[in-house]
């Protein structure tokens, strides 16, 4: 069930900044938008091509009879009636979408502020999280795995093998990269924060989950007490790690209403017993 929330989460916070492109992979959930092919929303469907704003034909008129009556010159004080009429209407008619626009300019600014804050603590995970999954460390899951266990038995069971290290830094690799170009804006730093989330459950699902909690109790059973040393410090590390991680992210998605369903969660593998 954790696992599906979290998934739930990832999907309904990427629809905010994937659009058509990442909702079109999950086609049995609703889309919104106006391209070709594309279901409409309900606003959509019922938009008008044009509302009628009577204060843009007041000003009009207004306009209209201002300029008659300077043509005419018999009606200077009802010219400038009119000309403060017309322009008190212009003002109310553009106060509602210029007030709507700053304010959007101001959300803008706040969201890119907190992402610039957020940055430098965010990279750090990311750079502690390469220490999980660098081949020139001798304490990662990997290296304990195949130099403690598996080069110990003679079975080679092959619930003790692990997806190959690369498929993960090579991610991290290209991810840390990414990062450190792009700009701090919200934007990218709301779709780095899922790519990342994804990076990081993808490899506690196919490499530490199956370790700590889909082993048969009889192999469990097998793994001396040293090596089992060994594999609960990893898993204090990471448990740490993970749960660092998901404090942040946890606040992060509180301080801003664009971050809102920012999964944080991770299934933390328990000790071996």
């Amino acid at each position: 069930m954790d696992r599906f929330a979290s998934r739930f989460d990832r999907v309904r916070f990427a629809n905010r900044f994937g659009g058509v492109r990442f909702m079109s992979r999950y086609s049995g959930w609703g889309t919104v938008s106006s391209v070709a092919g594309v279901p409409l929303a309900e606003d959509e469907k019922t938009s008008k091509p044009w509302t009628f704003d009577l204060k843009a034909l007041l000003a009009v008129v207004s306009l209209v009879a201002y300029l008659f009556t300077q043509l005419s010159d018999k009606h200077p004080v009802e010219a400038k009636i009119l000309l403060g009429l017309t322009i008190l209407l212009v003002a109310v008619d553009l106060y509602a979408p210029s007030r709507r626009q700053a304010v959007r300019l101001l959300e803008h600014r706040r969201d890119n502020a907190v992402a610039k804050a957020a940055f430098p603590k965010f990279r750090e995970f990311v750079h502690r999280f390469g220490e999980f999954i660098d081949s020139r460390f001798n304490n990662t899951l990997h290296a304990i795995v195949l130099n403690e266990v598996l080069q110990k038995r003679t079975d080679g069971n092959a619930a003790f093998k692990l997806p190959h290290m690369d498929l993960w830094h090579s991610w991290w690799l290209y991810f840390w990269q990414q990062i450190d170009r792009q700009p701090h804006r919200m934007t990218e730093m709301s779709a780095a924060l899922m790519e990342f989330h994804s990076l990081v459950g993808s490899y506690t699902n196919h490499c530490v989950t199956p370790i700590f909690e889909a082993l048969p109790p009889s192999l469990r059973a097998e793994i001396p007490a040293e090596v089992k040393r060994s594999l609960n410090s990893f898993q204090q590390r990471f448990e740490r790690f993970l749960g660092e991680y998901s404090q942040f992210a946890k606040s992060l998605s509180e301080s801003r209403p664009i971050l809102n369903g920012l999964p944080c969660w991770f299934d933390a593998p328990k000790p071996l017993g």
